[in-house]
């Protein structure tokens, strides 16, 4: 990892641009975790775990087709300066989870029959609530649509399991 002479300039607030804030939710006990826009890990403070930000994907499911887009990268990728080893090494582990985890959603959307788009278009929308989850899909997510959908929450269960038990 490089580091750069006099200091990273993303820590200078006069290069700040962007003091938004994000919430997301802890992946282990739902507690609310904020980010500010320079960050890329944090700690909930509830229960002690990691929570990465991670940039919101486009993912589009075409012709059969699923594409990923908007992962643009950060100094994080080429650098890492202004980070310890440990938290440069953490976001880097991250990284390789999600794009693993892509690799499983693709197999998945890949299994599903074409008379079920409204399933794919469900697991598109899970993959992305459930990011930070160690799980491809987030149980919590299928809890919620067993409530709201029952006949599609049978459907995508059922593609689930298959692809679980592959």
């Amino acid at each position: 990892m490089a580091k750069l002479g006099g200091g990273c300039p993303g820590q200078n607030t006069a290069f700040l641009k962007d003091f938004k804030t994000n919430i997301v939710e802890c992946p282990k006990c739902g507690h609310e975790v904020e980010f500010f826009a320079d960050e890329r890990k944090v700690k909930c403070p509830r229960c002690h775990s990691n929570i990465f930000k991670v940039n919101p994907q486009v993912i589009k499911y075409e012709s059969g087709r699923l594409t990923f887009s908007g992962t643009d990268k950060s100094c994080l990728d080429w650098c890492g300066g202004c980070l310890n080893k440990t938290d440069y090494q953490d976001i880097e582990e991250n990284n390789k989870r999600i794009e693993a985890k892509k690799e499983d959603l693709e197999e998945l959307i890949d299994s599903i029959s074409s008379k079920d788009s409204d399933v794919v278009d469900f697991f598109i929308e899970a993959f992305k609530k459930s990011i930070n989850s160690p799980k491809l899909i987030d149980d919590r997510i299928f809890d919620a649509l067993s409530g709201n959908d029952p006949d599609l929450f049978v459907r995508a269960r059922n593609y689930y399991l298959n692809f679980l038990n592959r």
